[in-house]
């Protein structure tokens, strides 16, 4: 028998983390149908392409209640699919007739399942298998040309990290992907080992080696003792609309939950849509253009500098002037 308060409160659990109310229905199926153990799959995009979610539900051997408490990530490299499309992996059967193996939207099983076979397959993609676009293929045990566009993927696996929930605290599903981007995190939430709350930027630590159970070590930059002050930095650049509270409000959320925030900068004059992006490791924000290329925040930095030295300068002019009696 469900027990409705139960799958209540494990739906808002998963709105809280910003999963889809899709995922909540299915999870509300499996517990009706009895599943002991079950494993959703939502994506998210980032800005990299999508990023894969599992999300592990089980039923306590004690009682007939249902547990969320974590979900694995993953982020595949340098490709991604329109809304629609999926891989499709086929393989001659015993008869050599081609045969449908594997039909999924994730790039990370398409890639799995294609290198099972080591003498003859295809990978394609699309809407319908109809009108798939082949990839690559393997013949007699040879490769096909890989596309320049898919190499990167073809040749990285995908990077996967487990994300734990404690009765819905943890990183929310798009902060999980900003994540595995190589983004920053803000967290007001923490509770070190002791059980004494505390706030902290936190960032997967990418460049060493992942733990027995494949995950990376996260870095934790504690506020405020770190020292990184996100609204001061944000007033050394000529931010149009900054002096809006809801405005400043907004962009700082989206920086701290480590999306690019995307604001317009006075440059020589003129407003320069510039992409900003929080790097606490480095008390620093990081620049980029429309176009995603990383540029030089003294350029925007530098206007600011140039009018407060004006003024002062205009200031200075002025009180010798009045000194004069001009």
């Amino acid at each position: 028998m469900m027990n409705e308060n139960n799958i209540r409160g494990l739906k808002e659990e998963l709105v809280s983390l910003g999963f889809s109310q899709e995922t909540g229905d299915r999870m509300h199926e499996s517990i009706a149908l009895g599943i002991t153990a079950f494993t959703l799959r939502e994506q998210v995009q980032g800005l990299n392409g999508p990023v894969d979610l599992d999300l592990y539900f089980r039923q306590s051997n004690k009682s007939e209640y249902y547990y969320f408490n974590k979900f694995e990530v993953t982020q595949g490299k340098g490709w991604s699919l329109e809304e629609g499309q999926q891989y499709f992996v086929l393989s001659p059967s015993a008869d050599g007739k081609l045969e449908l193996r594997l039909q999924t939207p994730r790039v990370a099983e398409a890639l799995e399942e294609f290198k099972k076979f080591d003498q003859t397959a295809k990978l394609g993609f699309g809407r319908s298998l109809e009108d798939a676009q082949l990839i690559v293929e393997r013949v007699d045990g040879k490769l096909s040309q890989i596309p320049t566009e898919f190499i990167a993927t073809y040749r990285n696996p995908p990077v996967t990290q487990t994300m734990w929930v404690d009765r819905g605290r943890g990183f929310t599903a798009q902060q999980a992907a900003n994540l595995m981007e190589g983004r920053s995190v803000y967290r007001d939430d923490l509770m070190s080992q002791a059980g004494t709350p505390y706030k902290a930027w936190v960032k997967l630590d990418m460049d060493a080696e992942r733990d027995r159970h494949h995950n990376y070590a996260m870095n934790t930059y504690n506020d405020p003792s770190y020292g990184f002050d996100l609204r001061s930095l944000l007033g050394s650049y000529q931010i149009n609309g900054m002096e809006n509270r809801t405005i400043s409000d907004g962009i700082i959320a989206a920086l701290q939950n480590g999306d690019r925030a995307l604001v317009s900068i006075e440059k020589e004059g003129k407003l320069v849509p510039v992409y900003l992006e929080a790097t606490p490791r480095f008390l620093q924000l990081n620049l980029y253009n429309k176009e995603g290329k990383a540029v030089k925040r003294e350029e925007y930095q530098k206007q600011l500098v140039q009018q407060v030295g004006k003024e002062k300068t205009k200031h200075q002019k002025q009180s010798v002037n009045r000194q004069m009696g001009i």
